[in-house]
């Protein structure tokens, strides 16, 4: 691979793959593919040119997603979320061939997914947007390789794809050898096991839930009338199929606090006449604050919980009070927990409902069109994680159910006026806390510390 435009053209062809496995509708096969060209490639160069074919093929990638930040964050937020992440690709390359050019053998391959899984794992812990991002989220259509974080987390779901990308790419450098089929037999054992996972899932108790949404935002003063119409007709129309509890979108509208009594009486109403429990988010605009709550109420009509929202959309949301209270709330014989939309985003936020697991977790949100597929995965994924089915109806995005394993159940695209509705029967099982929940946090100091062993010994014997 003497010729450099060969190099190049590699670290371009991983480039088309990385931009559909970052792009918000991912393709899963192009995550496990992405690093293959260009890791040989920056084996065969020099440290310098490896990082530069590293951002070259990350910057390509990234752009898919380019509009979307420019649209939710501005330019400025936007070129350095796309800059830190191809910066981190460089490093993640450019340690993995130090590795493989230190002759380290079969543990060389084991370089770049740890980096990959600690890396995510600190963003995880200290980013302002979460998860958001992650390479994980492009696994949510592989479902037997989802279930590896119920374990390890999307870290581990990571690393299981990093290896696979790792040791082929070493095996194509180096020549085939006996070594390199240990890492790939330990890659198809894990997603195995995800199979046999899905496949003994439990025959589980299930209730009917209803989710409608109409994606006008009313306090913007168009069509405010028609829309308060709409959604009591939504409720009485998915009670009438079943529905045990019905789920509305955030913000509804935005209230002053007298007409946010009046709205809340209204719901009271309709709760006890349709005999539903009701979900529904709404602004609350305070004297001395403005909220992002959802209104819990009972088919006998009483408030019964007021859950407000714990994380807000930088910029967006900066003139609302964040709330701090997690709750659930008990329907029959099972346990529900609350949460609005960007809450989802946060694996400490989502493990909070994983010990003593509740049996759904009941989520209001408003998205960006664009970002319905990605925001929704998000939410499946603290499921898979925690063990608990995600009940979400997103305004601009999908009413989307999914049960504990990360499985659609139910899935439709939200509308404007007369907007759209779904019913669905979600399972409901309850399992012990899963290993991610009991022990997460250990699994991500481990992905730090093998992250830090590795770099520390790469730096005694720098290529």
């Amino acid at each position: 691979m003497a010729d450099r435009r060969i190099r190049v053209a590699l670290a371009v062809l991983s480039g088309v793959l990385f931009w559909f496995a970052f792009r918000l509708t991912p393709w899963w096969p192009a995550a496990w593919l992405a690093p293959i060209p260009l890791l040989p490639a920056a084996f065969h160069s020099s440290g310098r040119e490896a990082s530069v074919l590293a951002w070259l093929a990350a910057g390509i990638g990234l752009s898919s997603n380019l509009p979307y930040y420019v649209t939710t964050t501005g330019p400025v937020v936007a070129v350095i979320i796309t800059v830190l992440q191809m910066l981190a690709w460089g490093f993640f390359v450019s340690r993995a061939r130090a590795a493989v050019l230190l002759g380290s053998g079969m543990p060389a391959v084991f370089v770049l997914p740890t980096l990959m899984a600690a890396m995510d794992t600190l963003v995880a812990w200290l980013s302002p947007h979460g998860t958001w991002g992650s390479y994980a989220y492009s696994q949510m259509d592989a479902l037997p390789v989802i279930q590896i974080a119920s374990g390890f987390g999307e870290a581990g779901v990571i690393f299981v794809v990093g290896l696979f990308a790792s040791t082929v790419a070493v095996a194509l450098y180096r020549g085939p050898r006996p070594a390199h089929a240990l890492p790939l037999i330990l890659v198809a054992l894990i997603v195995f096991c995800g199979d046999i996972r899905l496949r003994v899932a439990p025959t589980t108790p299930v209730v009917r839930v209803g989710l409608a949404s109409v994606d006008n935002f009313i306090a913007r003063g168009r069509d405010r009338d028609a829309v308060w119409r709409r959604y009591p007709e939504l409720v009485k129309e998915l009670a009438g199929k079943g529905a045990r509890i019905v789920v509305l979108p955030e913000k509804i509208d935005a209230l002053e606090t007298t007409e946010a009594k009046r709205r809340t009486e209204e719901f009271e109403a309709l709760a006890k006449q349709s005999g539903v429990w009701i979900v529904a988010g709404m602004q609350v605009n305070e004297p001395d604050r403005k909220e992002n709550v959802s209104w819990v109420i009972s088919p006998d009509g009483n408030l019964k919980r007021v859950y407000r929202k714990q994380h807000m959309v930088p910029y967006l949301e900066g003139d609302l009070t964040p709330g701090t209270a997690f709750m659930t709330q008990k329907i029959g014989e099972q346990t529900f927990g609350l949460a609005i939309c960007r809450d989802m985003i946060f694996t400490g936020f989502g493990d909070r409902y994983g010990d003593p697991p509740v049996a759904a977790v009941l989520v209001p949100g408003w998205d960006f069109y664009s970002d319905a597929w990605m925001a929704s995965g998000i939410a499946a994924m603290r499921g898979v994680e925690n063990g608990y089915a995600v009940i979400r109806a997103g305004r601009e995005s999908y009413l989307n159910v999914t049960d504990r394993f990360g499985r659609i159940i139910a899935r439709k695209r939200s509308d404007f006026l007369p907007g759209a509705s779904l019913i669905s029967d979600v399972p409901l099982s309850v399992a012990p806390p899963t290993l991610f929940t009991r022990f997460g946090n250990l699994f991500g100091a481990l992905w730090i510390a093998a992250a830090t062993g590795i770099l520390i010994r790469s730096r005694r014997r720098s290529v």
